[in-house]
């Protein structure tokens, strides 16, 4: 089984750098007994009382030497607000290529070892290594930014609120499943025989769910739970906004890229859509980013979740456009995903419900239309499905013209 050359460059430095870290945190641990040792021994000659084994076992009892989970690396890992990651810029990229124990290790090989070498085929080697460099940094400095933030807000933090070691390839693996839902969202994963099933759309939202029990039931987890929602955030921006090459089930929509010859026309390709076997020659530079309606944020959360989710970045999603940051010509509905467009009305039919329900005035025929709330008011709040498929069907519109006018 053949893997890829990022692929295998990653897995290279995640166990490197994670046995370089465990080896130097129990030299130093070494270091600290053997120091602790000798002032032992010399009270010891002193006063004629301890045993040297009394005295090691008692200075691990006290404190004075920590157990060697509670040490960390300062030229590989960071603590936000106490490390000086200004002079050791390096922390940022080295502390997600470390684990600190075998279990989270072995996740980290095995969702690297599968989801890496699955994405390096379709993305490529270049892609690949651009979209995990930005994923660490730009998650490594939004930690790093908000705890002296937060420093600066509240005064000098507490042992009770100290933040974590940045120790963890969890906003990898995080960008990973993001990048996995990003193309194979209507799938399942299927466990003990098909009796439990996993829609690939959701394995985000639980793995923030999990890592967040496990840093309820301890505090070493509690850097995971803070990494995959960073994670979480910065793969998802950087899929739907920055990354270049159109998604495939936007490209039928973009027009061709001509190259005007003197003794003929003749198609350019331009650039693949990320895939070795796609050979379709399209201009896929106009739109960064999986702008489609099944990338949406609210689509990584399950029912009644969603709902709240589309509320909210349905809000955001309008002022920005008001601003013009965004181009709402830019977003499209997925034509061919029947399931997803039952999914969308199936969500409009259950907030009709909830218009009905909870504001009808009366149960009798036609009342519910009548609403304590104006219509006005529930169009700003949630869009109309009219005016949602209206907008997509113009940008489509557009494409289609575009196109046609390139060809002619």
């Amino acid at each position: 089984m053949k893997v890829p050359k990022v692929t295998s460059i990653i897995l290279v430095i995640l166990l490197s750098l994670t046995f370089l870290n465990f080896m130097l945190k129990y030299y130093t641990y070494f270091v600290l007994m053997v120091s602790s040792t000798k002032k032992q021994q010399e009270l010891q000659d002193a006063q004629g009382q301890l045993s040297p084994d009394t005295g090691s076992q008692l200075a691990q009892e006290t404190g004075e030497i920590p157990h060697p989970h509670e040490l960390f690396v300062p030229l590989l890992t960071f603590i936000p607000t106490k490390s000086p990651v200004l002079s050791r810029p390096w922390v940022l990229v080295t502390s997600s290529f470390i684990e600190e124990n075998f279990f989270e290790l072995f996740i980290s090989l095995l969702l690297i070892f599968y989801l890496s070498r699955y994405l390096e085929t379709i993305w490529g080697s270049k892609e690949l290594s651009k979209f995990v460099i930005i994923n660490v940094i730009v998650s490594n400095v939004t930690i790093y930014v908000y705890y002296n933030l937060k420093k600066l807000a509240f005064g000098e933090l507490t042992n009770d609120n100290l933040p974590p070691v940045i120790l963890s390839s969890m906003s990898i693996n995080m960008g990973f499943i993001i990048a996995i839902k990003q193309r194979i969202a209507n799938h399942y994963l299927i466990f003990f025989k098909g009796n439990l099933r996993i829609k690939v759309n959701y394995l985000p939202f639980l793995t923030i769910v999990f890592t967040w029990i496990l840093s309820l039931l301890s505090e070493e987890f509690l850097v995971l739970y803070v990494m995959s929602i960073v994670g979480f955030i910065v793969s998802w921006t950087y899929l739907r906004f920055f990354k270049s090459g159109a998604n495939e089930r936007q490209s039928y929509l973009l027009p061709f890229a001509l190259t005007h010859n003197k003794k003929k026309n003749r198609f350019r390709p331009i650039a693949n859509i990320g895939s070795s076997s796609t050979d379709f020659p399209i201009e896929n530079d106009s739109v960064r980013g999986d702008r489609s309606e099944q990338f949406a944020l609210y689509t990584f959360f399950p029912y009644p979740v969603s709902l709240i989710v589309k509320f909210v970045s349905n809000r955001v999603f309008l002022f920005l456009v008001k601003h013009k940051f965004l181009n709402p010509h830019d977003f499209t509905l997925d034509e061919g995903s029947d399931e997803d467009n039952d999914n969308g009305q199936e969500l409009f039919e259950d907030v009709d419900n909830l218009k009905n329900n909870l504001f009808g005035v009366s149960s009798l025929k036609g009342a519910g239309e009548v609403s304590t709330i104006p219509k006005s008011i529930w169009d700003w709040l949630i869009p109309g499905k009219d005016q949602r498929h209206n907008s997509i069907k113009t940008s489509m519109d557009k494409r289609r013209k575009l196109a046609l006018k390139e060809l002619e």
